[in-house]
C-alpha cells in the first residue's frame, strides 16, 4: 500500500494527521509528507492546516456524505467535547444541524439539565435525557434534507421571556470580514439574538467552515465566547487571542 493511502486510512480513523509525526513515523522528509497531504487534498478527502491536515468535512467528502451522520467521525469528536463544557443544572441553547443532533444524544447522565432547541430532529432523543425541553415554535425547514428545524421570525417574542447560560451551535461559514454566516435565512432570526440571551455562545466547527461564507450573515466572531474545533488556522488563532475568544481543540 502506498504510503498516502495510509495516511488516508489514519486520517478516516483519528480525524486529523500531523506533518511532523508522519514524516518521523514513515522516515521520510516533511516535504514529502506535505506532498502526500496535498494529493489527499486534490482528491477532496483531507483539508491542510498548518502542520497537518483534517478530514474533510461531511459536506465534501461523498464517502463520508453517505454514512449515517451519527458515526461522522468528526462531528462526533466535536459534541463530545462540547459535552463536557456542561455542567448539571445548565440551562442552555441547542442549535440545530447535525453536530447539534449528536450532542443531543450525549446528555446522558446530565442531572437537572433544561434544554432550550429548535432542533426538531434532536427532540426524541431529549426528551427523557434531560430534565425540561421547550421547543421554538415557528416556521419548519431543512438545509441538508436529514435534519429539521424551526424558527419564529419575530424572535424576541420568546428571547426577551427565556435566557440560558450557555447556547451550543454549530454554524455554514466563518469569516474574519464576513463574521459567521448560515444557509438559511430562518436560522438568522434565531442566530441574531442568541449573545443576548445567553452568558457564553460556544460555537462546534470543522476546519472546512474557516473562511467559508454562506449567504447569510448573523453575528461578528467576536460575539462568541468559545469555538470547539478540529483545527485551528494560524490566521484565526490570532484573532482569537486578541478577542479574547477561547479556543478548544478536540482530540
Amino acid at each position: 500500500m502506498k504510503r498516502w493511502e495510509e495516511i488516508k486510512e489514519i486520517l478516516f480513523r483519528e480525524g486529523k494527521v500531523f506533518v511532523a509525526e508522519l514524516s518521523q513515523h514513515y522516515q521520510v522528509s516533511e516535504v514529502s509528507i506535505r506532498k502526500d497531504l496535498t494529493k489527499l487534498e486534490n482528491e477532496g478527502f483531507a483539508i491542510k492546516f498548518y502542520g497537518g491536515a483534517a478530514l474533510a468535512a461531511p459536506d465534501t467528502n461523498k464517502a463520508t456524505e453517505s454514512a449515517d451522520f451519527y458515526q461522522d467521525p468528526i462531528r462526533l469528536a466535536l459534541a463530545k467535547r462540547a459535552v463536557q463544557e456542561i455542567n448539571d443544572g445548565d440551562c442552555i441553547f441547542l442549535g440545530s444541524g447535525r453536530t447539534c443532533c449528536i450532542l443531543a444524544r450525549l446528555l446522558d447522565g446530565k442531572k437537572n439539565l433544561t434544554v432550550v432547541t429548535n432542533n426538531i430532529t434532536a427532540m426524541q432523543d431529549l426528551i427523557g435525557r434531560v430534565a425540561k425541553v421547550y421547543l421554538i415554535g415557528g416556521e419548519v425547514t431543512t438545509t441538508d434534507h436529514r435534519t429539521l428545524f424551526s424558527s419564529w421570525d419575530l424572535p424576541q417574542t420568546f428571547t426577551e421571556s427565556i435566557f440560558v447560560n450557555k447556547a451550543f451551535t454549530s454554524i455554514s461559514g466563518l469569516d474574519l470580514k464576513a463574521g459567521l454566516t448560515v444557509n438559511s435565512i430562518i436560522s438568522t432570526y434565531v442566530f441574531r439574538h442568541i449573545p443576548t440571551m445567553s452568558h457564553h455562545w460556544y460555537v462546534m466547527m470543522d476546519l472546512s467552515k474557516f473562511d467559508k461564507i454562506a449567504i447569510y450573515p448573523v453575528a461578528e466572531p467576536k460575539s462568541v465566547q468559545t469555538i470547539i474545533a478540529n483545527a485551528f488556522p494560524e490566521k484565526y488563532q490570532a484573532y482569537f487571542r486578541e478577542n479574547g475568544i477561547e479556543m478548544v481543540l478536540t482530540s
